[in-house]
Formats: C-alpha cells, structure tokens, sequence
C-alpha cells in the first residue's frame, strides 16, 4: 500500500482516517483494506482516542472495492476484506463518515455502521453489487433494511440504481446534509460531541450487535460473494 491510500492523524480525542487515493476515487484495495482494519483495530485498542472520523481526499469519498482487487478473491477469515469487516462491525467506539461525491459499494455499506454520518446532498451513492454477480456486503442485507425499510432496501440491492445524498437523507440511511466545503468540519464537531458519550455509545452498540448477529450476517456474505465469484470465473473458462 502505498503511504498516500489511507492514512491516520490524531485531532484531540479523535483519530481521523483519510482515504487518499483520489485518482482512483478513493477505491479500496487489498493493502488498504487491510491498512484500514489495522486502524480501526489500533483506534479501538487506545483509551485515549475516544471517537473516529472517516473522511475522502479529493471529489470522492469513495467508488467502492478496487475492481482489480476481486483477482485477491475468494476471501477466507483472516483475509483482509474480512478483516476489516469484522474491525468495522467490532467498533464500540463512535465512528462519524463525511461523503461527498461518489458513494459507492463498500463506500456507501460502511456508512450503515456510523454512529453519525453527514453527507451532501448532491453525493452519488449506488449499491452495484448486482451488476457486478457478487452480494452485499458488510451486513448491508440486515443493516440497510434497518435504516430505509425492507421494500426499499432490496430494489436498491437489486436495481444497482444510483441515488443521491439528499434521497439517502429523506429515507434515513443519512443523518445530515452539509454542504462540501464545510462537510469534513461538520462532522468533526459530531465526532468530538460524540466523544464526551463515549460509553453510551458503546453500550448502544453492543445491544445492536447482539440483537442483529451482524458479525454471522458479515461471513454468510463474504461466503456468498466467494460462490459468485467462483461460479463466474467457471463460467468464463468454460466460455
């Protein structure tokens, strides 16, 4: 992983994860997912940082799972895109996403897991999963029905149709809208109110995780997208 993909800075309480590949959208590779699991895990780990901050360098937050990196599946336990998953699901630490641009993929599914997330409103998010032969991801097919109800939740599952920051807030999969220049401010100043709640927040998360299984739902989807996976590569030798 090149140092410029992903990087970790301390502001205060907080720990503020850049993604810093905007040449490329801000797309996830291997060594970014696997970059980024080891952050969240060191950020979980301190009893100094009390919340953290996700933000995109440049006019993305993020285009989602760096189509290259699908030649790294199938992805077994202890492989980076589970690894990260399950850090991200692990969090009893508030986490707060700043999105703008485009949305994409993991980049709009690791939303599902913030404890605040602010958005613009002209941001484009799309679930691609579909058009791409694999399956959600990240506990998206339990936590997204959570957030915008279960009819919509499998249309755009489904369809793969883009929708914008502004939808996403009225159907409740944001919290707030901001505009770009003042996004990644807004949502450190929930980052750093979320902080001083530290603990409830913690607790509020532990009940979630135990009552959705979201640690089960994540494997039963990676074991998913490695049967797509597989199935599709059998397909394209034999054609």
């Amino acid at each position: 992983m090149s140092q410029q993909d992903i990087s970790a800075s301390r502001e205060g309480l907080l720990q503020h994860i850049r993604l810093t590949r905007p040449s490329k959208r801000n797309a996830l590779t291997m060594p970014m997912f696997q970059g980024f699991a080891a952050m969240l895990r060191d950020a979980e780990a301190d009893s100094t940082i009390h919340a953290i901050l996700l933000s995109g360098e440049g006019a993305d937050f993020c285009a989602g799972h760096d189509l290259k990196a699908f030649d790294a599946w199938p992805q077994n336990p202890g492989d980076p895109v589970p690894e990260f998953l399950h850090a991200l699901a692990s969090l009893n630490k508030p986490l707060v996403v700043a999105a703008h641009g485009h949305v994409v993929g993991i980049g709009a599914t690791l939303m599902l897991h913030a404890d605040w997330n602010v958005c613009t409103g002209e941001a484009q998010l799309r679930l691609p999963f579909a058009d791409l032969d694999v399956g959600p991801e990240a506990g998206s097919s339990l936590l997204l029905a959570h957030a915008v109800g279960s009819l919509r939740a499998k249309f755009l599952l489904l369809s793969g149709a883009p929708f914008s920051g502004k939808q996403a807030f009225d159907w409740g999969m944001v919290a707030e809208l901001a505009p770009c220049e003042g996004l990644v401010e807004r949502a450190r100043h929930m980052a750093t109110q979320l902080a001083e709640r530290a603990p409830l927040v913690a607790q509020l998360k532990r009940w979630q995780v135990a009552e959705s299984s979201i640690h089960l739902r994540v494997d039963e989807e990676v074991r998913y997208i490695n049967s797509r996976i597989m199935k599709r590569r059998q397909r394209e030798a034999g054609g």
